[in-house]
């Protein structure tokens, strides 16, 4: 498998999973997973977000995003922001590494992307990317689960669903709000359990990257949501290298008014023009 196809399989299971994770009660025992499912099923909220990766003889990065989403719609908006590692700022050199990103889910998954980074390619204009259709040459059935769940396409909630081992180890206030601090790990077998139709795809990553399981921790408040996220990863690539990643993410103003539209098409270029398919 190239590296490209990896990375692509990769983005597909991102997406994917924060589409599909919220459908059954299974593990509504688990306080982790039971707050994941009560988190997806709220109409909106706004969402911020801080990264940092790492990937040896590369570099490191960082990046951060804020934005809104809401599930009704299955659809949202977000801004991020990149820290690149300092080769890969040098040759860009004045351009500033920023992104813009609309999901539409209304009629299967679609992304729109905009950025100083994409300037040779799309000017201005913003790339279009059929995720449903993507993801259903890579045999994972898209439109199935996005049917099947009410869920915000949020990355990274849905892999709560997978918690095993959860304890609580303190109680913080995230952004004014009372919370219980948990601990956990993300077990990528048992969603893969739960979600059949992904179980192809999740045995792909996991041999492609060795992980089964990682740790991460989350923030629920005292109606059973969760307000925030914090998920650490690390596995060696196939090409050779370690991987690392860390990511904290916030939820909050849940129930906000959100009004998202795709671009107007004349300021939109399919991606498989510009990849020749």
């Amino acid at each position: 498998m190239s590296l490209g196809r990896s990375l692509s399989l990769l983005c597909l299971v991102a997406c994917a999973t924060a589409l599909a994770g919220c459908g059954g009660d299974t593990l509504s025992f688990d306080p982790v997973a039971s707050a994941a499912t009560r988190t997806a099923k709220t109409e909106s909220s706004r969402v911020a977000f801080t990264a940092t990766m790492d990937v040896n003889g590369v570099g490191g990065m960082a990046f951060s995003g804020a934005g809104v989403f809401d599930g009704r719609t299955r659809s949202g908006a977000l801004n991020m922001r990149f820290q690149l590692p300092a080769a890969a700022q040098a040759q860009l050199g004045a351009v500033e590494p920023t992104m813009d990103t609309i999901v539409d889910g209304r009629h299967g998954l679609v992304m729109y992307m905009r950025s100083p980074l994409f300037a040779r390619v799309a000017g201005d204009r913003w790339i279009k990317v059929d995720v449903a259709k993507a993801a259903k040459q890579e045999g994972v059935d898209l439109e199935a689960i996005m049917n099947s769940t009410q869920a915000d396409p949020s990355r990274s909630l849905a892999m709560l669903t997978a918690s095993t081992d959860a304890h609580p180890i303190g109680y913080d206030r995230v952004r004014g709000v009372s919370t219980t601090h948990y601990t956990f790990n993300v077990d990528l077998a048992r969603l893969a359990k739960e979600h059949a139709e992904l179980r192809k795809t999740f045995d792909a990553v996991r041999k492609l990257t060795g992980v089964s399981s990682y740790p991460a921790e989350a923030w629920i408040d005292n109606a059973g949501r969760v307000r925030r996220l914090k998920i650490d990863m690390s596995y060696n690539m196939p090409a050779g290298g370690a991987f690392t990643m860390s990511m904290t993410e916030d939820l909050y103003a849940f129930g906000i008014k959100v009004d998202v539209r795709p671009p107007d098409a004349s300021q939109v270029v399919d991606a498989s023009a510009l990849t020749n398919g």
